[in-house]
């Protein structure tokens, strides 16, 4: 059972009148601990808290000394006396009328301040012996008083100071904590006092807040029936496996908090030398899963490029920061090792993060001052984006891939003239074209000769000169490497044989699986490598069953009521997928093509839907009742499609191929058939533009034996 200590000071207020020089003793402070039971709770990736209580109740020892004055009056602080646990503070007889102030520390005095017309010296500190101490305001906020309340009553002409213990419960079973690096942890808690906080996260429990791994200052509490409620946040740093401290307090200079709760940091996916920061306000993200998509993306990419373009140059950085910027007037920057977004951009184009790995790109190229710059310079930025299309959009995911249409998009090819073209981001595939044709190989004897792209980039890297890459000056030293490497005089002759093959066909880029170059990022230590995303559309099925010329639509429909495995597009609320599957032909199904996942138009299919039937279950007939079926235009139906069965849902058998179908409703016999898993691929979604958006308003099984 973990222990957690939860600190309750009491300040006792003992008023002291100080006439003929009487002598009066200073209270003291105690301090109480109490046991609390912990309670161990994972926490979710995203940070939610179950809301249990664990309630905490501090004051701090010490105060400042608070005078004050009634406005448009300044009085002397020597001449008013008061003794507060330990500290003697100075108290007038005052003719106002009546206030109240509630503040800690400076916070109280800076409001007494204000109430008196701005007076600032208007404390003072004694000892016990009433000896004047000099203290800065620094000093006087390390001794704020918690829950200070300073009240004055014009009747008895007096001013009395309270101390008030300040309650604080934390809507967390926050005794043993452990949170995802790198993510945010948002959290709730309330208060009997209208005080500001500060939430830091520190190495050691009640570490300073000097020395915080991050700090969220002015934590303001909001009133409601009594209760003051306010909401912390605190970014988990990217520290895996270690235990941290999350720190409450009211000032963020004391080094003793009100509440120090450990936190274990969960260890991330990739362990590996390379350490990705975030920093900023991701919080005003609003895809909850942007910043997992940029670990990922980090941690895939820049190993890889690391180690292909870094060519252990101590100027490539290990770390880098990846920030979230609610104030920047660019929609992104890079600032050295730290690669920014606008949050209203990333709120606007949500899966628009491939610039984090274009600038990944220039973090390895650190080619500092040895190319020259000018109007016609180009090789930097196309590098830097050949590495964002082949090693984030083709590299190790299918959510990201990047399509180019060879047949109709004639900028592929026709931008010689433009010399900046080169860096393009539609002319990425001259760069695939390159590694293809020159790749970088691992002879039988294990030597490594280099390709054109690795020989460049190492020729940049290693040379002492000034680099100029015009590509049609064939006497450049840039474009003499090209040559010793390919034979062709210079870039430019490479870029007209790349438009060729592609106006005819000959030259195709379908992902990099195949690439004689991929050993050079392959098998980093702790990091996966890639499953290398692949254009070849899946070969279809070769089986076509007969069609019922009598629609089967009565009877025990097995498929009803299905549990639906995974889906393509579950369909909103309006016409969810769940429809195909409840026995109703008058619920559509309707689901858009899916954009930010491309693994189904990759096997070159629209849509996919899987269902489990519980068991293994036996039926020999199958019915799609299509868009026209009920009303709707009939160019909506699905005209071709293709069915599968299985025992375990990972091995599949094709038992139908349907081509042209254009039938509103369609029965298919495929014989005895017994599964417990059956897919339904969908090629084509309709008969007109086949833009990829289904309507389909059930799918049945049948025994009709």
């Amino acid at each position: 059972m973990k222990k957690t200590l939860v600190l309750l000071l009491l300040l006792l207020v003992a008023v002291f009148v100080v006439a003929c020089g009487s002598d009066v003793p200073a209270k003291t402070t105690t301090r109480d601990t109490t046991e609390v039971p912990a309670v161990t709770t994972p926490m979710q990736t995203e940070g939610t808290i179950p809301t249990t209580t664990t309630k905490s109740t501090v004051t701090t020892p010490d105060a400042p000394v608070v005078t004050t004055a009634p406005k448009g009056e300044k009085l002397v602080a020597e001449d008013y006396t008061v003794v507060l646990n330990g500290k003697e503070w100075v108290k007038p007889e005052i003719d106002t009328s009546k206030f109240n102030v509630i503040g800690t520390g400076m916070s109280a005095v800076t409001q007494i301040n204000t109430k008196y017309g701005g007076y600032n010296k208007n404390y003072v500190l004694v000892n016990a012996a009433g000896e004047k101490t000099e203290a800065s305001n620094t000093e006087v906020r390390k001794l704020g008083t918690v829950g200070m309340i300073v009240t004055e009553d014009k009747t008895s002409k007096k001013v009395d100071i309270e101390v008030h213990e300040l309650a604080i419960e934390i809507q967390s079973s926050w005794i043993h904590v452990t949170a995802k690096a790198g993510t945010y942890l948002m959290f709730d808690f309330n208060s009997n006092l209208p005080i500001n906080f500060v939430t830091t996260i520190t190495a050691e429990e009640g570490g300073a807040a000097s020395t915080a791994a991050y700090k969220q200052t002015g934590i303001y509490v909001t009133e409601k029936d009594g209760i003051y409620t306010g909401v912390a946040k605190c970014q988990v740093p990217y520290s895996a496996g270690s235990t941290m401290y999350i720190n409450i307090s009211v000032d963020g200079i004391s080094s003793d908090p009100l509440v120090s709760i450990p936190l274990v940091i969960t260890p991330m996916k990739y362990e590996s030398p390379f350490r990705l920061k975030i920093e900023g306000d991701w919080e005003l993200i609003e895809r909850k899963d942007y910043v997992d998509d940029l670990v990922e993306l980090f941690y895939n990419v820049y190993p890889r490029i690391y180690e292909r373009f870094g060519l252990d140059d101590p100027n490539v950085p290990m770390t880098i920061t990846f920030k979230a910027d609610k104030n920047s007037e660019a929609i992104a920057y890079n600032a050295g090792t730290l690669i920014a977004v606008q949050t209203a951009w990333a709120n606007s184009a949500p899966y628009d993060i491939g610039f984090f790995a274009h600038e990944l790109g220039h973090a390895v190229q650190q080619y500092g001052n040895k190319m020259a710059y000018e109007s016609d310079s180009w090789w930097t930025e196309f590098m830097a984006d050949y590495i964002r299309y082949r090693y984030f959009h083709w590299g190790y995911s299918t959510k990201f891939v990047r399509f180019h249409d060879y047949e109709n998009d004639k900028s592929i090819y026709e931008w010689g003239e433009k010399l900046n073209g080169y860096a393009n981001h539609s002319h990425n595939l001259f760069g695939a074209y390159l590694d293809y044709m020159w790749p970088t190989v691992k002879n039988n004897d294990g030597t490594i000769t280099y390709g054109l792209i690795d020989t460049i980039n190492r020729v940049i890297k290693a040379s002492d000169v000034l680099l100029y890459d015009h590509p049609k000056d064939v006497d450049n030293l840039f474009n003499k490497t090209i040559k010793s490497v390919t034979g062709y005089s210079c870039m430019e002759d490479l870029r007209l044989l790349f438009a060729k093959e592609i106006q005819e066909g000959t030259w195709r880029c379908d992902g990099f699986a195949d690439y004689k170059d991929n050993f050079l990022t392959e098998d980093i230590p702790n990091i996966p490598n890639p499953e290398y995303p692949m254009n070849k559309p899946v070969a279809k099925g070769d089986k076509t069953a007969p069609v019922l010329e009598t629609p089967v639509i009565e009877g025990t429909n097995i498929a009803k009521g299905a549990t639906v495995v995974s889906v393509s597009a579950k369909g909103g609320t309006r016409y969810p997928v769940a429809n195909l599957f409840d026995g109703d032909l008058e619920t559509l199904w309707q689901g858009a093509k899916v954009t930010d996942d491309y693994k189904y138009e990759l096997g070159g299919y629209k849509h996919e839907v899987v269902i489990d039937l519980g068991e293994a279950k036996k039926f020999d007939t199958y019915t799609l009742v299509n868009a026209g079926a009920n009303s709707n235009n009939k160019i909506n139906n699905t005209s071709e499609w293709e069915l599968f069965v299985s025992d375990d849902g990972k091995t599949w058998t094709s038992v139908d191929y349907q081509s042209g179908n254009k039938a509103d409703i369609a029965s298919v016999s495929i014989g005895d058939t017994t599964a417990r898993y059956v897919k339904l691929r969908i090629f084509t979604t309709d008969s007109g533009a086949n833009v990829g958006t289904v309507r389909l308003y059930e799918f049945m099984l049948f025994d009709q034996q």
